[in-house]
């Protein structure tokens, strides 16, 4: 699987780098949208992970070209904007997704699998070839019941060739499929190397000529050995302890980043209480103050990201009326900025508990077409129940309402949906968790898109969701808006994977 990170956040850059180089993804990374936007030309990518406000080519503008040249590749915006009228902007540009900086990089990854599953034709959680499995949850290829021990590319290069069981992959197609850009390219001979290693391992338990060399082309999975199972996606999960100290050992290099951006804000305040108006320094705070804001919850600083966003909100509503600052008002603005840049600076060294938290709240108006699919909801709030038909039926959605899951089977089989809402918590001792697993199980039903509405909140609720295999997660009260963009992406996706099968 091949990502396409765009950001100029060194910090994130290389927390994601590390985080998605361990669940071997091949990641190419661009610090500008228009070094991005070449990269996308020049490269078939599974994923973009896009950062919203970027130098040259924003990412909502370059999302809107991805889709104006019917490119579909799963499109992931990352952004510090979190008020709903920036997420319905984001998600109706073409995005399948769109996570608030700061983000807890477990969840980022349960987004992740979700989202490329969702965009894999197939959907069962092993990948297949007669009796070799590569089992993606461990990263492990296992024949025979026995455990394969491959180098990290020779895996890559393993799945590679799973996932693609009828194609001939030449020596120059697995380089470009297995090396970033910006890596040296090995020569052919590398590549033969891992092959044979490859082929010494699957000779050992019993595996022989299951690589087939087709003369003249490249490499390919023996036909004899392909099985007729389905193959799928990889539903890998993070190794915790080993991730978490990857985040710290990045915190410790790039916190110096970190002070200096809080050192840049700091600069403003002396100007401003002489009441002087430099139209730089105000667009330097907020640029450094929105850095902060998408980086600092990634490191453990929750409180200093709500701090930054504060200050970046703050400046920017007054550099809105720039047009009637007066000595007065700078000193004023100068007088709200001080407290908040001290008790951030206080908090990133670890002597504060509590900080003010702000929530933004904005229009929510947005007009819709007929969605014209059946959708299928399980949950035990009859108010949540109404509110979803009146939401949804006025745009042509055939919607079965089930308060509780004891006909779920029957109704489902019954009604056949094209989407589900499930609830986590519901009554009969049945949880949303449980059903969702059982669905992905199953052979007729493991493709349909499932969407859990609910008021758990906490991370572990949500990582749990995206591991039994939902495809997306909104927590209640929820905003019409983005529950109805959120449907109809997943939507347009799969019928559009669908028509492809």
């Amino acid at each position: 699987m091949r990502i396409l990170l765009v950001d100029d956040d060194e910090s994130i850059v290389g927390v994601l780098t590390r985080l998605l180089q361990e669940q071997n993804y091949v990641l190419d990374v661009a610090k500008d949208g228009e070094s991005g936007w070449e990269l996308v030309e020049s490269f078939q990518y599974d994923l973009v992970l896009l950062d919203v406000m970027l130098p040259k080519l924003d990412g909502i503008s370059f999302c809107r070209r991805l889709r104006d040249q019917k490119n579909p590749v799963l499109v992931m915006l990352l952004t510090a904007r979190d008020t709903t009228t920036d997420k319905l902007v984001g998600l109706d540009s073409g995005a399948d997704d769109y996570v608030v900086k700061p983000f807890n990089v477990q969840e980022l990854a349960a987004r992740i699998r979700a989202l490329i599953r969702r965009g894999s034709i197939s959907t069962n959680p092993i990948l297949i070839c007669g009796e070799l499995h590569l089992d993606s949850n461990m990263h492990e290829v296992i024949y025979r019941g026995q455990v394969l021990q491959f180098s990290r590319k020779e895996y890559l290069l393993v799945e590679l060739f799973l996932r693609n069981q009828k194609r001939v992959y030449s020596c120059r197609d697995i380089v470009d499929h297995l090396w970033p850009f910006d890596a040296e390219p090995p020569n052919e001979s590398t590549v033969r190397s891992h092959i044979k290693n490859i082929r010494r391992q699957l000779k050992a338990v019993g595996a022989v000529d299951l690589l087939e060399t087709v003369y003249g082309q490249g490499y390919r999975i023996n036909p004899t050995f392909i099985s007729s199972s389905h193959h799928q996606t990889v539903v890998s999960s993070v190794k915790q302890e080993s991730l978490d100290n990857s985040v710290a050992e990045i915190w410790h290099s790039t916190k110096n980043l970190t002070f200096e951006r809080l050192s840049l804000i700091e600069a403003a305040i002396p100007s401003l209480e002489l009441g002087r108006f430099d139209e730089n320094v105000y667009l330097q705070v907020i640029q450094n103050a929105h850095k902060l804001a998408g980086s600092l919850g990634m490191f453990g600083f929750d409180k200093g990201s709500t701090l930054a966003r504060q200050i970046e909100v703050l400046f920017e509503c007054e550099f809105q009326m720039r047009s009637h600052f007066t000595t007065i008002s700078l000193q004023k603005l100068a007088q709200k900025l001080e407290p908040l840049v001290i008790t951030l600076r206080q908090q990133l060294e670890g002597k504060i508990k509590e900080v003010i938290d702000i929530r933004t709240t904005a229009d929510n108006s947005q007009l819709f077409e007929l969605i014209n699919a059946k959708i299928m909801v399980v949950d035990d709030d009859l108010q949540i129940l109404i509110r979803l038909r009146t939401l949804l039926e006025p745009l042509g959605v055939q919607l079965t309402c089930l308060d509780n899951p004891d006909n779920f089977w029957k109704t489902l089989n019954l009604t056949r949906p094209d989407f589900l809402i499930l609830d986590v918590n519901m009554p009969s001792g049945t949880e949303g968790l449980h059903l969702c697993e059982s669905i992905r199980q199953n052979h007729d039903w493991n493709w349909l898109p499932i969407l859990f509405l609910t008021g758990c909140t906490d991370v572990e609720t949500l990582q749990q969701a995206f591991i039994k295999g939902a495809d997306d997660y909104l927590t209640k009260p929820f905003v019409a808006q983005e529950l109805l963009i959120r449907i109809v992406n997943r939507l347009q996706r799969i019928r559009t994977i669908r028509n492809q099968i």
